[in-house]
Parts: C-alpha cells; structure tokens; sequence
C-alpha cells in the first residue's frame, strides 16, 4: 500500500504541474530522444511520466500530445508501476482535456480512467480516484447536462468518502449532488444534501461556503430570493477569507460572484456589480479555467440585453465566442465549427435573440440553426434517457422562437424560403429521440467487433432490466450494473456515430416521394399560445398557417370526455358536440379536410392525446348521435409521429406472412378477468385463415416472442400497463409472464403490424418534443412499421365489433387505415348499436399510426382472382383459331 500511497502522491505533483504550466517543473523536460531510449529499453513507466512531463505551447497542444501516448505506447502495462503510471497518463489527459475546452473528449479520459481504475482496484488508492477521477468526471457531466450520469457518478464518489472516512470529502460530494439535483429541477432534495454537507464540513473552509452558494441557488430557483440572497452573501464573506494560495476557493468565490449576479438580476446595477467583481479576479489568482470565464462574458450580454441594449450586448458575446470558438467569426460558422457543449449552445441562442432584436433575421436564423445542432450534439453525449428528454423539453422555447420568427418573416416578404425553415425547425423539433432509435435497428445491424459489442450489451441491459424488476428486493447492484452496461453502450455508440455534419439527411422531397395518391400530410406545431399548421403533398408545401391554441382546453376535453370515462358524455351529449366543435374549428375550421383524400396527422404537444376521429365537422347540433357530423365522417386519417420517423416506417423490413393472436381472458395475479376478449377472437376468426391463435394458458411470454419475429400481424387482446399507471416498466400482461416493452430492442425482426386492442395501449406518458411515450411509441422505436392502439379504457361490447370489421375490411383495401375508419362507420351505421353507444368515446379509442400500406392480411387470397382472369384466355384463342378454319364437310 505504501507504494501504491507513492504513486497518488505523484498524480498529485503531475496534476500540479500541468495546473501551472512548467513553473513547477522540477526535473529537467526529456526530448524525443528519451522517449525513444525508454522505448529501446522497454521502461514504459519512465516513458507515460515523460510524456506527462513534456512540455507544451498550450494546453489544447498538451492534450493532444498525451492522447497520442495513450495510441502510441507499444505494449500494455503489466506491472504494479505501469498500471498506476498508466492511471495517471489517461488523468492527466482528462485534466489538460478540461483546460482545453474540450470538455466532451475530457469525459471520455475520465471515463477511461475510471474504468482503468475498477480493472485494477487491488492497486489504485481510493483517495486517488476520488479525488481526481470521480470528482472532475461527476463535474463534466454536469456541465454537459447529463444530469442521471452526473447523479450516478457523484454517488460512487460519496461512498468512496464514507469507506475513507473522510468528512471534508463527504462534504464536498454533497455539495456536487446539490448542484446536480437543483440542475434536475429537484431543488428540495438539493437544500437536502446542502444541509447534509454542511453538518459535515468545517464552517470556516471554502468547501462550506461553496455549500452555501449551492443552497442559494436552490432558494433562486424556488423563488426565495431573500434566502437566495442570505445565503450567496454568506458564501461570498467566507470565500474571500480564504488563504491566497487556495486556488480552489478562488474559483468558487468567482463562480459566487456571478452567481450573486444572477440572483440580483431583478436589480441590474446591482447585478452588474457582482459580475464587474467576477472580471476584475486576476487570473492567477482563481486559476481561471477558459470555460468560466466564457460564461461570465454570456452573463454580460445577457444582462444588456434584458435592458433592451443588443448592440452593447454583442461585443461580450463575441468576447464569449472567441473562447468557445477560438478563431472563428461567430456570424460565419458552418455545421462543421459546432459540438456539444451548453454554454455554446445558450451563446449561439442569446446572440441570434440579439440580431433578432436588430431585425436582422437572416443572420439570427442562422444562428438558430447552429444553436440546435450544438443541442443535437449535446443530446448525444448524454447516456440516460431522462436527462436527454429533459434537453429536448428545454430546447422547445428556443423552437419556438424561431419558427415565430421565421413566420413573421414570411408573412412581410412573402419569401417562401421561409416556409422551407418553418417545415424544417417543426419537423427538426419533434420525435428526435423516436428518431434516433428507429435509426439504430439500421446503424447497429453491423458484424465488426465494435456491433457485436454493443447487441451483446444490449442484451445484458435487458438480462439486469428484468431482473431488478423481478427482484423482490431493491438490488442497488443490479442497478449499479444496468448503468455501468448503460455507459459502456453509450460510448460504444458516440464511436459509431457519424461527425456532426456528416450525417445523411432524409430530404423532404424524398418523404413526400411515398405518399399515395390523393394522400396529403398535416403537421402541426404547438406553441404555448400559437399552433402552426403545414400542409404537404408529393408536390410540396401546400400551405402554412397560424393561429391561437388553448392548450388547456385540448387537456380539458380529452381527460373530462375520455379519460375520466363516459360519463361525462353520456350526462350531456349536447355539452360535448359543442366542445368538440369549438376544437375541430381551432384546428380544420380554416382548411377543412375534404372527402376522397387520406390524411396523415402529426400531431405536436397536447395535440398528440386528442381523438381527431372524435370531433365534429358543423356547429348545429342534432339530438340522434348517429347523424352527427364526425370527422371520421369526413375524411380517412392515419397518424405519424414526424415526417422522419414516417419516412423510416415506410421503409422498414418487416414479416410479410401470418397472423398470431393472443387472447388472455382469465388473468393471473389478481387481475380482473376480460369479458369481451373471447367474443372478439370468435368475431376475428371468420375473417382470418391459416391464423395462429394463442388463448390463456397457450398466450405464454415465449410463444409472444417467437410470434413478433414470425408473423407479420401479432394481434393482442389482455392487459397492459403503462408509466402512467404507476408501473415502473410499462409491459403487456400474458398468461405465465409480462412481456416489458425494453425486450422489444432485442429482436431482429419485426411484423408489419401490430394490433394492441389493450387499454390505453395508445396512451401513456406527454414528453414535451417527444410526443406520447405509449405501448404503440415502443413498437415503432423497436422496428415495427404499423401500429393499432387505444388511447383510453376499450369498452368490452365494442372491441369485438370493431375488431371483426376491421380484420373483414382489410383484405379489401390497400389502405390499413381505411379498414380502420370503416370498421367505425360501420358502428356507427349500425342499427343494432344504441344512439348513446354511438358517442365517441365506445368507437373512437383505436386510431391508426404509421405505414398504412405495410399490410396484406390474406396475400394468397388474391391469387385466384388472376386464375378466374386467365382461364377463358386459352378458350377465346381456341374459339377465334376455330372461326378461320373452313367449316368441316360431312358426307352421307
């Protein structure tokens, strides 16, 4: 151990070193000869501390240098010393990483550290990694925004502290659970770790007033400023009473500063004064990190422009360029100049609001575009799913501003290049994350060793998925695992994924290309208070269009009328035909949808849970409910997530032959029995030949499986659960076992359709940008062309009828979704079917989503159509052959 001691001691004096560039060099810099000597002499420790001791012009040149070693070295370490030597190359490498600006390429050296350091645990001192892996790492990953990971890492690192008994380093692990948690929105259990971290820490250190900064924060946020500003004036007083020489509270007191300045925003003098005292640190006293100092410049002109001052605004967000993109004129940046880093991307915005302000809207639309690659590839380096949908709601304001300038600027010039913008922020805005992982069935289908890596992950991700769900315990190790498996799939991916810039673009044209005849697509885009509308065909935009948006109103109808059951529709019919008017004139009142055409909707927002089908098309109300003008009435509607996410529908190989469908009526585990679930399998068969029918005990998990890779239609009548439903992970309920929806990522093949004639199969969690997390949403993602899926309760009496049509109608059409909207309006024609049986909330619950051509039911029924065609062509020859020929003579 004492030699083990030794080596931290050295990853402390090269950290040191790099810190203050050569002053503390205390041993003669080698040349590029001793590397070669140590080669020839097969000493690698002494050549990994030679490369860590080379000198530099600059830290983004040092940082290159030691990530050339960590390629270059001939031979893996072996040895006790080479292996700590090693450890301390790939943390040196993250440190001048950091220093650079390179923050994502520093993640990635502390990452490896990290995992050098857990393969070598018997060697490496835990101080060590504390100190100088787990910290800067959690740290990074805050300042990327991938706050899951951050909280992950931060946790190891605390119980590294409470395993070394160290109350100072407990105490400032707290303090970055505390930032990372107020980060997460999570600002009571951010007070909470501050007050943790402060019974630990001594009262008069940094680490104390840094705790106290970080609780400021917290009451900023839930807007109790006078605690706000209490506890940032505290952090300031004890911070500048720390020694000179602490480099680290000269930082913090730094940070404090602007921090303050945030808090005092609502008074600007002020405000500026804080950030003045920030500027006027000498930098050798805070040891200024670039990044910081990029901020501090941000905060300036932010708060020029909060006094409505865009031109004194620009010089400090040019000064913030500079750093951020060193060289570059931000005015003149290409896709190629932009990668993944917050503060860049909150530049890029702020200034484009500036030139906005100057209107000058081509330069802030570009600035737009540039600031939404920066997100994208931000989003990337994130490995939780939380913490990128978190990016994808906090990037929707910035969405919406600029498509509302984008707009205004199409209706002053009439340019319809700004149409073209308006499309492609809408479309760029929605589904992205549904996006990527319908693209992954095709990025990761390789053979090369880094493909099979990452499906041989996938699978252990799901092997630890089910079994911590399994388990009747809380099993912290299985969850430990599932991340660790999470992060080594992350990287695997960034390494496979293309440059910024160089991804393939799916062009509109190509989109528009697949649509049928008389098939035209509306996609919406919901503001807080505006709805845009664009219309296309094969042609192209059709129109665009703008108007007010109650998005309260659209929640209302949807949870009064649906999913709070039918009672409210039943109790006062007439209340919801007006509702349901007033909503159909908001979104089609200015562009009716007309008969003959086939429409496919991408909804956005709020709009994503509301029943189309369901609304009515005339303001006159009319007592008998089967004569109501229903859209479904009007026009055949399909829905789709995003004009992407279609494109990739339309094109995915599926299972083209067989039928498979599971029925479970008598449930297990105390779950209530289904009614209708026999009487709908009895109406379907008439309709289905050669079908593989699964009832109750035969509906098992396994035959489920094999069912998805075999047949191209897997219907499923049974139970299911969503997030919604307090279900930790949403899953289809089969006789002997769930089926969760995260083992869809494990197969290889796909049907063309599925059927989930399940509750509320259709509906599920509202992700802002996203769009409705659902049973129907996991199918697509996992590969599956078309979906049929319930948005709220399917009621017992209508499923089987509605499902006997469906199936008796699809042979019969080309469109899917046709055979859908008949198997409605047959229910609704139905003189067997009471006028209250005919609202919408019995009819309306299924809907459509995807590929509506991806499905012949009975491909083989077809053929013998032609025979019937073709059989009388050999006669008519024979007969027109017959009537040339001289007649035959007969003698007596």
């Amino acid at each position: 151990m004492a030699e083990v001691r030794s080596y931290i001691a050295l990853i402390k004096n090269r950290l040191l070193l790099i810190a203050v560039a050569r002053l503390f060099i205390c041993w003669q810099n080698p040349d590029t000869t001793a590397f070669k000597q140590y080669r020839d002499r097969n000493q690698l420790t002494e050549w990994i501390y030679a490369q860590i001791q080379y000198p530099a012009a600059s830290p983004t040149a040092k940082a290159l240098q030691l990530k050339q070693a960590t390629v270059s070295a001939w031979r893996p370490p072996a040895s006790t010393a080479e292996i700590q030597a090693w450890l301390d190359l790939l943390i040196n490498q993250g440190y001048t990483l950091l220093q650079s600006g390179d923050i994502i390429s520093s993640t990635d050296a502390y990452q490896q550290a990290f995992e050098w350091g857990r393969q070598h645990s018997a060697i490496v001192d835990p101080s060590g990694v504390l100190e100088f892996i787990l910290k800067p790492l959690g740290n990074n990953y805050t300042r990327l925004g991938d706050y899951e990971q951050a909280l992950f890492i931060h946790r190891i690192a605390l119980e590294f502290a409470r395993e070394l008994d160290d109350r100072q380093a407990m105490a400032a692990t707290y303090s970055n659970l505390a930032n990372t948690a107020a980060n997460m929105g999570q600002l009571q259990q951010s007070l909470e770790y501050c007050r943790e971290g402060a019974l630990l820490a001594d009262k008069r250190s940094a680490t104390y007033g840094l705790l106290l900064s970080e609780q400021a924060d917290a009451c900023q946020q839930l807007q109790q400023y006078a605690a706000a500003k209490q506890s940032i004036q505290q952090s300031i007083a004890i911070l500048r009473q720390q020694p000179a020489s602490n480099q680290e509270a000269a930082h913090w007191l730094f940070m404090a500063y602007q921090q303050a300045g945030d808090i005092y925003l609502s008074t600007p003098t002020t405000a500026a004064q804080y950030y003045q005292l920030a500027a006027a640190m000498p930098e050798s006293k805070r040891a200024l990190r670039r990044r910081e100092q990029a901020r501090l410049f941000l905060r300036m002109g932010k708060l020029q422009l909060t006094l409505q001052q865009p031109r004194k605004a620009l010089p400090w967000l040019d000064s913030c360029a500079h750093i951020l993109l060193s060289g570059k004129d931000i005015r003149h940046l290409n896709i190629r100049d932009i990668y993944g880093e917050y503060t860049l991307l909150d530049l890029l915005f702020t200034t484009a609001t500036a030139y906005q302000s100057l209107q000058e809207p081509a330069t802030a639309l570009t600035l737009y575009r540039l600031c939404f690659a920066a997100e994208r590839e931000l989003r990337h380096q994130y490995i939780s799913s939380s913490s990128k949908e978190t990016a994808i709601s906090d990037s929707r304001y910035r969405y919406e501003t600029a498509i509302s300038l984008a707009w205004n600027s199409w209706q002053t010039t009439h340019d319809k290049a700004y149409q073209q913008t308006i499309l492609q922020f809408m479309e760029n805005s929605k589904s992205q994350l549904l996006w990527e992982e319908m693209q992954q069935q095709t990025h990761y289908s390789g053979n090369d060793s880094i493909h099979k890596r990452i499906r041989l992950l996938e699978q252990a991700q799901l092997y630890y998925r089910k079994e911590a769900l399994q388990s009747d315990r809380n099993d912290s190790l299985l969850q430990l695992r599932e991340q660790r498996v999470a992060w080594d799939l992350a990287t695997l991916r960034k390494k496979i994924r293309p440059a910024p810039g160089a991804e393939s673009e799916v062009s509109t044209d190509s989109i528009l290309r697949l649509l049928a005849p008389r098939q035209l697509i509306r996609t919406f885009f919901t503001g807080n208070h505006t709805l845009y509308t664009v219309e296309l065909d094969r042609n192209g935009i059709r129109y665009i269009d703008s108007s007010a948006m109650d998005r309260n109103a659209v929640a209302h109808f949807k949870q009064q009328y649906f999913e709070a059951g039918p009672q409210a529709m039943l109790n006062n019919p007439k209340a919801y035909y007006n509702a349901a008017y007033g909503l159909y004139t908001q979104l089609f009142a200015r562009h009716p949808l007309q008969a003959g055409n086939t429409y496919l909707l991408m909804p956005d927002g709020v709009l994503s849970t509301l029943p189309m089908e369901a609304l009515v098309t005339a303001p006159t109300y009319k007592p008998t409910i089967g004569l109501w003008p229903f859209l479904v009435k009007q026009a055949t509607v399909s829905y789709a997530y995003s004009l992407r996410t279609w494109w990739l529908q339309m094109q995915a190989p599926a299972n083209r032959q067989g039928f498979s469908g599971f029925f479970v009526s008598q449930q297990q585990a105390g779950l209530s029995d289904l009614a209708g679930v026999k009487k709908e399998k009895e109406g379907m068969m008439p309709a289905i030949s050669n079908g593989s029918w699964y009832v109750n005990e035969q509906a098992s998990s396994a035959e489920f499986r094999q069912a998805l890779t075999r047949s191209a239609v897997v219907h499923i009548s049974t139970h299911a659960f969503l997030k919604k439903d307090s279900s930790n992970a949403p899953h289809i309920m089969l006789y002997d076992a769930p089926f969760y929806l995260f083992e869809l990522s494990g197969l290889t093949q796909h049907p063309a359709m599925v059927v989930l004639s399940a509750c509320k199969t259709g509906d599920g969690r509202l992700v802002t940008g996203e769009g409705i997390q659902s049973m129907a949403h996991a199918f697509m993602a996992g590969g599956t062309p078309a979906v049929v899926a319930a948005s709220w309760n399917v009621n017992d009496a209508t499923a089987p009828l509605l499902m006997q049509q469906f199936y008796a109608q699809l042979p019969k059409q080309t469109n899917a979704a046709v055979a859908l909207q008949q198997a409605k309006l047959s229910w609704l024609k139905d003189p067997g079917v009471t006028d209250m049986h005919k609202l919408p909330y019995y009819w309306a619950a299924l809907s459509f989503q995807g590929n509506t051509q991806a499905i012949a039911l009975h491909p083989s029924r077809h053929y013998w159509y032609w025979w019937l065609l073709l059989l009388p062509i050999p006669m008519l020859i024979w007969l027109h052959i017959r009537k040339k020929r001289p007649a035959t003579q007969f003698s007596a």
